[in-house]
């Protein structure tokens, strides 16, 4: 420890002894033998020896205390758990620990007088170089997140605290790694967004039922209250057209419900999945009953081209679904006497290519942008007042790419639209 000087305290000793100097140089000196002299002299040389030895020694300790410092200054410095860089004003490194290094992907000394900025991702590079300004300028501590791009590494998300040395030349940085924490964010806005849909899908389909079911209800009970109340007073024709009116309600809600049914299933994990080899044009007619039963109302017709000897590997089920759907929504969306093309093509030895063609009404650009979107109202009425609900279409995709298949669309306002999709040939 430092002493602290006193001048009156010094001033008093250096006096006190002065004082005893010439009292001792007044008495007089004993007579000394030669003998005595040379012991005398013998114990002095010895004890200048000791303190020369003593003040090795205390040099040696010293340098050894110097040391060990500088060794556990080095190991907190290098095997600190974040890293540590000196940079110029420039941006250049001057000094790192190992962790550091590490970072950055390579040895120390090739890193020293390199740019930092070097290994900062392009997005967050303007980040850096405005904190590494106002360090120097505002000479405070700063903070800003960035992430580090590593040769060959995944990027790594970083916290950087930095702040000038005394003489300001230079930037003192601390870089924590923060990348485990960004990637909890990400899950976490992840389930957010995934919430956020289902709670989507949720009103969407309260919706449907609210509103699409109440329609053919309503037409069932305005139907049986006209029967009800005028029955014998109506004619044998007036019955079968309420009759015919009551069937299109039903088969209506049938497939509605049908349709509720299956993506009900599929979003709950319910639907079963059994692929196997399926002859397309059996499934085609198996499936266009109904189809064209409303074709036939609308004087629609229906052309194929499917060879019969094609066959597709997918569920039978699903593959009957996406027929259903992708037939219902032409009949609906095309005017009485036009037509609807179905065509079936292998495209590779691997996948078949079959698509639906009708030439209706047609759709624009961010109407078929959001035909799978459940948050997006795109319903509307078909060319004879037809209700819609946009759910078959979804369904269609799911099943489709459950099975390992693609489905895009080509369409255009006023000259129709055209569903196409790939399944896998063989297994």
């Amino acid at each position: 420890m430092k002493k602290e000087n006193h001048p009156e305290a010094e001033t008093i000793l250096r006096q006190k002894a002065e004082a005893l100097m010439k009292r001792k140089t007044s008495q007089k000196s004993p007579h000394l033998s030669e003998f005595e002299a040379m012991r005398l002299v013998h114990e002095l040389e010895v004890h200048q020896i000791e303190l020369e030895l003593q003040n090795e020694e205390l040099f040696l300790a010293k340098e050894k205390a110097a040391e060990l410092a500088t060794e556990k200054y080095a190991e907190l410095y290098d095997f600190a758990p974040s890293a540590y860089f000196t940079l110029s004003r420039s941006g250049d490194i001057l000094e790192l620990n190992l962790y550091g290094s590490q970072m950055l992907g390579k040895e120390r000394s090739l890193l020293k007088k390199r740019r930092f900025s070097f290994f900062i991702s392009d997005d967050t590079k303007p980040l850096f170089n405005n904190f590494l300004a106002a360090v120097f300028k505002n000479n405070t501590r700063e903070t800003c997140e960035i992430t580090i791009c590593a040769d060959g590494n995944k990027p790594i998300y970083t916290d950087l605290v930095g702040i000038a040395s005394e003489n300001g030349d230079q930037c003192l940085v601390t870089l924590v790694d923060i990348t485990e924490h960004k990637q909890a964010e990400e899950v976490i806005n992840r389930k957010n967004e995934e919430l956020q849909k289902i709670n989507a899908e949720k009103d969407k389909f309260f919706s449907i039922i609210a509103h699409d079911l109440r329609s053919p209800f309503n037409g069932f009970l305005g139907l049986t209250e006209i029967m009800a109340e005028g029955l014998p007073n109506m004619t044998l024709d007036e019955i079968q057209q309420i009759a015919m009116a009551m069937r299109n309600s039903a088969a209506n809600l049938f497939h509605l419900l049908g349709n509720l049914l299956e993506w009900s299933r599929m979003q709950r994990g319910l639907t079963t999945f059994l692929p196997a080899s399926v002859s397309l044009i059996s499934k085609i007619n198996e499936n266009m009953v109904l189809t064209l039963e409303e074709a036939n109302k609308k004087e629609i017709t229906i052309n194929y081209n499917v060879p019969d000897e094609l066959e597709v590997f997918a569920d039978s089920e699903m593959l009957g679904g996406i027929i259903r759907n992708l037939m219902t929504n032409a009949v609906k969306f095309t005017p009485r006497g036009g037509s609807i093309f179905v065509s079936a093509k292998a495209v590779s030895d691997d996948s078949v290519q079959i698509s639906v063609q009708d030439k209706g009404i047609g759709m624009n650009r961010n109407m078929i942008d959001n035909l799978f979107h459940l948050d997006v109202n795109t319903n509307r009425k078909g060319t004879e007042g037809e209700s819609s609900t946009g759910l078959g279409l979804i369904i269609c995709k799911d099943f489709i790419e459950k099975n390992d298949g693609k489905l895009w669309i080509e369409s255009e306002e006023g000259k129709g639209s055209r569903f196409s999709f790939t399944l896998p040939a063989r297994g």
